[in-house]
């Protein structure tokens, strides 16, 4: 499959809002360059909001990430501006190795992911459902899960469902929500695969606005809880902070309902933290994971515990 040039141009138009004027790389440019690069692709100048750009319009379907990655570096270099690599398609797991090799990438219809421009146009759009509206509480944790876990990139709704331990129609909203406000993409295909746009910190910081909060609500307790120890306690054990003399443990709304009575509002020597999502989800060694730890105390009074859980985001990243 082919990429037309007029497609090219409509779409990055459409995308950035202002017209864009495509024309052949000049002679003495392309002459600078070596064969292996004029040879596999057909290579167009343009301006983005007032940025050069080289455009590598790749005719070799078969072009892998790091080839990709490779030759646009070299063009870079050679001719002191941005290249981006134009693909027809690409598959969803080798989408998600140019993502995280920040190769600016083009495929028109689809995606324009140009993080050397410092931005990425799609997530750039100001979805309605982000305004003044935290993030639903499944979409939170497939976020938390990729960033900590392991790479969600690649999969559907009913993998990430039997991963996870949670059902299909619960994930398959969530997913759907992370598409429609542009954190994910999805696949074409039928089972429509998901790939993050963003990855690592750069995901965080574009989530972090709309995250909220892990816990529902406080209580207290008497009894031992089998549980995953969370808040002020957690943060000692992995921080300079003094150790609480209460324990904090963080259960399920589920694992609430089964302690019923001995879960109070006010009394107890223990504290009890109800979680919006399962703990065990994201825990580690018998504590909750630190971005949820951190969510859980931004807010917190004592700015001692602020400072302190502000150094769980560096653990992760």
């Amino acid at each position: 499959m082919k990429v037309n040039v007029q497609n090219i141009s409509e779409y990055l138009e459409k995308m950035i809002g202002a017209e864009v004027h495509l024309k052949p790389l000049e002679k003495a440019r392309k002459q600078s360059l070596p064969f292996l690069i004029t040879d596999a692709y057909q290579l167009l100048h343009c301006q983005l909001l007032g940025v050069d750009v080289c455009l590598m319009v790749c005719k070799d379907a078969e072009a892998t990430p790091m080839q990709l990655k490779k030759h646009c570096v070299i063009v870079e270099k050679t001719l002191k501006m941005h290249a981006a690599a134009v693909l027809p398609e690409v598959k969803p797991y080798n989408m998600k190795r140019l993502v995280e090799a920040r190769v600016n990438t083009i495929i028109p219809g689809r995606q324009l992911f140009l993080p050397s421009l410092l931005m990425d146009l799609r997530a750039q759009r100001i979805p309605v459902n982000m305004e003044g509206k935290p993030m639903p509480v499944m979409a939170q944790a497939i976020v938390l899960y990729h960033l900590q876990r392991q790479s969600l990139s690649g999969m559907s709704a009913q993998p990430i469902a039997e991963l996870m331990g949670v059902s299909y129609p619960n994930i398959n909203r969530a997913v759907k929500w992370l598409a429609d406000n542009h954190f994910v993409e999805l696949s074409h295909s039928r089972d429509k695969q998901m790939m993050f746009i963003r990855s690592g910190r750069e995901l965080w910081e574009q989530a972090l606005p709309v995250l909220q909060s892990p816990i529902e609500r406080t209580m207290r307790t008497d009894r031992i809880v089998t549980a995953y120890t969370c808040g002020e306690e957690a943060l000692a054990a992995k921080t300079m902070l003094a150790e609480p003399q209460e324990h904090h443990w963080a259960i399920s709304k589920q694992e609430a309902q089964q302690l019923g009575a001995d879960l109070n509002k006010e009394f107890g020597e223990h504290v009890v933290e109800v979680w919006r999502y399962d703990p065990k989800l994201l825990a580690k060694d018998e504590m909750v994971d630190n971005l949820s730890l951190y969510l859980s105390l931004r807010k917190a009074e004592d700015e001692r515990v602020k400072k302190e859980a502000k150094g769980l985001i560096t653990g992760v990243f």
